[in-house]
């Protein structure tokens, strides 16, 4: 964590953890209220922008009391959220130098825009509205009058501003050798010395407590001593408060020794005895821990401080990889993109295996089907906590018919170590191979896989088609056939056979 957003809306206070820069939080409003927002001035974050923002999705930029700094603002403001933006910006000391550094005014043109890249209060009489670009500004007035824009902005960064009229610049310097006044920021562990109080002309609002001084200021600077509370005896103190991160050095009677890094100061430290460690997948199936460490990959021994990175380490095959943990009283745990695939099959009759088992999310696995335990198939795939497979499009339908195109009613085709049962002439199978043994009534016939098998058989349907074709034909013979006898021509018998 890189310190906290303190915001006031109201009566309410909130300290929001800024995990990385650039950061945005959006706060609701629900209409006008007293606005405040706060970063620590030693730390190198400042506020970039603040906008209002609309249930329509319209942004306006709020009107703050003179004069806003990136890293105290504060204000009335109006709409149903604000939102806040943080970067970085400069870090700044506890007795912060201000100087004015003249003055000057300059023309507006149309479309030419002015360009700002100094601290400076800028008053713009424009008649166009005025449009700014960049980060690091805030409106101190805003007014129209006469169909002319009368607008004041501080601005802390390079801005660029657009408008048509004139403007007047005065320069400021923040963190001169020689300044005209110093404002000093309270800041746990420091005192400044040789100042005495001032009344400036105009003021820069840094922190809520501020005070202007003049004089030399001499920083001094104390330990700090850090309460540690827990299941572990020990203490805790910060050499130098003035540092961003803060190390913060911890001695714990088991003779452990760690040294944090904070954006902030804690209030205390909390520890408990080491409990042990565990890593989950994305689905929550446990991993197998291999070590755990400290951020710097000192060992754990036997206690655990509230502050301290842990890392979680996880063995998958012959890969190891690594993971941000968290405490959960004293346990170490780590939540990982690891996951562990399992598979959802469509059909009866199969299982599969996952190789490799254990792989992080959207890695390539290979997916083994099995039928009735035969292999079948392999697919290759991402990884995900739940696959599905459709392995009913494995089957291929094949029909099983005798010499005259009957189906067959009832028989058993063999490929590929595996049976199936077949009726009415079809027969789903697994094509494991491109010859196939077709079973019946005891008696094998290989054929080549195709979508119509011809076996040279007779079904008993087509034999007695066979039979009582074969009776007709014989009949008719039989019948057709007569001997005549007594029949001469030219004094000689012959025989006759009519058909």
């Amino acid at each position: 964590m890189l310190g906290f957003l303190v915001l006031l809306i109201n009566a309410t206070v909130l300290s929001i953890p800024i995990g990385a820069v650039p950061f945005v939080y959006t706060a609701p409003l629900g209409g006008c209220a007293a606005f405040s927002a706060y970063v620590d001035p030693i730390s190198p974050w400042g506020i970039a922008s603040v906008s209002v923002v609309s249930y329509s999705g319209a942004l306006s930029q709020p009107v703050f009391e003179p004069y806003p700094t990136p890293k105290y603002v504060k204000g009335r403001v109006c709409g149903d959220f604000v939102t806040i933006r943080i970067d970085k910006w400069r870090a700044l000391p506890p007795a912060i130098p201000v100087s004015v550094k003249g003055e000057d005014s300059v023309y507006i043109y149309q479309g030419v825009p002015l360009e700002v890249n100094s601290t400076a209060i800028v008053r713009v009489k424009s008649f166009t509205e005025p449009q700014l670009e960049g980060a690091f500004y805030f409106k101190v007035s805003s007014l129209q009058a006469l169909g002319v824009y009368i607008e004041e902005y501080v601005i802390y960064g390079p801005v660029k501003i657009y408008a048509y009229g004139i403007a007047n610049i005065t320069y400021i310097n923040i963190g001169d050798k020689s300044p005209d006044f110093y404002v000093v920021v309270p800041t746990a562990g420091v005192r400044v010395e040789g100042i005495k109080p001032w009344v400036p002309d105009f003021t820069l609002w840094f922190s809520p407590n501020q005070t202007a001084a003049v004089g030399k200021p001499r920083v001094v600077v104390e330990q700090i001593s850090i309460p540690v509370s827990g299941e572990c005896n020990g203490s805790a103190w910060v050499t130098n408060p003035l540092e961003r991160p803060l190390q913060v050095y911890v001695k714990l009677e088991t003779g452990e020794e760690y040294s944090l890094s904070f954006y902030y100061i804690p209030n205390g430290l909390k520890t408990w005895r080491f409990k042990g460690a565990s890593a989950k997948t994305i689905d929550g199936s446990d991993l197998p821990v291999y070590a755990v460490t400290t951020a710097d990959g000192s060992p754990v021994a036997m206690c655990i401080v509230e502050g301290i990175s842990y890392n979680v380490y996880v063995k998958v095959g012959d890969v190891m990889y690594r993971y941000p943990a968290e405490v959960k009283n004293g346990e170490v745990v780590a939540f990982t993109d690891l996951v562990k695939p399992s598979i959802s099959l469509d059909v009866a009759g199969f299982n599969a295996t996952v190789e490799p088992e254990v792989v992080k999310l959207g890695g390539n696995v290979t997916i083994r089907l099995y039928y009735n335990g035969t292999h079948v198939a392999d697919y290759t795939t991402k990884a995900a906590p739940k696959i599905a497979v459709n392995a009913s499009s494995l089957f291929k339908e094949m029909r099983v018919v005798d010499v005259l195109g009957t189906p067959i009613e009832s028989f058993t085709v063999y490929v590929g170590g595996l049976k199936f049962r077949g009726s009415n002439g079809v027969v789903r199978l697994l094509p494991l191979s491109d010859s196939v043994a077709v079973e019946i009534n005891g008696v094998k016939y290989l054929v080549n896989l195709q979508p119509v098998a011809k076996l040279p058989t007779l079904t008993r349907e087509s034999f007695f088609k066979v039979l009582i074709a074969a009776t007709a034909v014989g009949g008719a013979v039989a019948f057709g056939m007569r001997r005549k006898e007594g029949v001469r021509e030219g004094g000689r018998d012959r025989d006759v056979v009519e058909v």
